[in-house]
């Protein structure tokens, strides 16, 4: 079963405003799951989990 995170929890996880959490989702770089009938947008815990691994990563290569 999959957990869903709204667009706070996404930011609280990667460490950024949940305006970043929107202008990702823009670029493509993060795909919301589902929205609520309220419209509230919900993201995959393994998509955010996923991006958060790469940015992590990127932040590495860059510290060489």
């Amino acid at each position: 079963m999959d957990t869903y995170l709204m667009t706070s929890d996404v930011a609280r996880v990667l460490g950024v405003t949940p305006a970043t959490v929107r202008w990702l989702r823009r670029k493509g770089r993060l795909q919301n799951a589902a929205r609520t009938e309220g419209g509230i947008r919900l993201f995959k815990r393994t998509d955010v989990d996923d991006l958060a691994s790469r940015r992590a990563m990127k932040k590495a290569r860059r510290a060489r």
